[in-house]
């Protein structure tokens, strides 16, 4: 079988993979963007990456999984919400370039989607939606084998509203849910002494928490940090059951780095989306953790 490369840009990390159309990973190559980083500097570590991945061999198209909305049919990145330098910037013609073969580019959430529908948790139900919590919160739909896309992105759960209570206000989902979200009420709470254990992960250095350590305070059973826990999950179940009820799911598989947390997390959000949910779809969906872990982007990109 003919071998592909796959290309995973994300905020804070680079991943390549050596391929093949099913999905098989071959040989991977992965590093961290450091902090600052600008887009000019993240191409050259990625260009690096793929080289390490390819390992001299050739490859007969190249897949892309980028982190956030790309036009899909020009190839160009439309924004990226973390990292300065990418908006607008012709993602395809750089690669197609620099590689010297032909390249197609998704969001990486829709990646994620794809894979997981045809390999991971998904594999086999007819409707699949994938949402990821980490860095942001993205999302991808699959039907009947299919990745639903559109030219300048869509299921952007992250970006739709939820109402903030402590401000008063609407607010996105990512505001309230991502795991960068997660890592500032959890140094709010810590600054104010309420969050001890986590404080104490983190080296006792406020600024040092991450979701991470929250999570592993949750793990622990620590009050705090399980309470927090329960928060986000019930905020995220009403964008969940808002999906939902617009697209009547067979399951809904949920990755990204939060999800670590295990049944910590996705006990809570099953339970919230039981009781939100409209009533005729009660039982008829499933909510899964997913399968892929952290392959889970390079993998979709292989298939597409």
């Amino acid at each position: 079988m003919a071998k592909r490369l796959a290309l995973e840009i994300g905020g804070t990390k680079l991943q390549a993979a050596l391929g093949t159309a099913d999905g098989k990973i071959l040989r991977a190559g992965r590093c961290s963007v450091p902090d600052g980083a600008d887009a000019g500097e993240i191409r050259r570590m990625l260009a690096d990456v793929a080289a390490e991945a390819m390992g001299g061999e050739k490859v007969e198209r190249v897949g892309i999984g980028f982190g956030g909305p790309v036009n899909v049919e020009t190839g160009q990145v439309v924004r990226s919400f973390h990292v300065a330098g990418w908006d607008g910037f012709d993602l395809r013609a750089w690669a197609e370039q620099t590689i010297a073969r032909p390249c197609v580019i998704e969001n990486d959430t829709n990646c994620g989607a794809l894979a997981e529908a045809t390999v991971g948790a998904g594999a086999g139900a007819r409707v699949v939606v994938y949402t990821n919590i980490g860095t942001g919160i993205g999302g991808g739909l699959v039907v009947g084998g299919r990745l639903y896309s559109r030219p300048l992105g869509c299921m952007e759960v992250g970006h739709t509203k939820l109402w903030d209570r402590p401000a008063g206000e609407y607010c996105i989902v990512e505001h309230l849910c991502s795991g960068l979200s997660i890592a500032r009420m959890a140094r709010e709470l810590a600054a104010g002494g309420r969050m001890p254990r986590v404080l104490e992960l983190a080296g006792g250095e406020v600024e040092a928490v991450t979701a991470r350590h929250v999570g592993s305070a949750a793990g622990e059973g620590d009050g705090a940090a399980l309470e927090l826990v329960r928060q986000v999950a019930a905020d995220f179940a009403v964008a969940l059951c808002n999906v939902i009820t617009l697209l009547n799911p067979d399951r809904v598989v949920v990755g990204g780095g939060v999800t670590l947390m295990g049944d910590a997390f996705l006990g809570p959000l099953r339970d919230a989306v039981a009781q939100r949910i409209f009533r005729p779809y009660a039982g008829s969906y499933e909510i899964l953790p997913a399968a892929l872990g952290e392959d889970v982007v390079l993998i979709g990109a292989l298939l597409l």
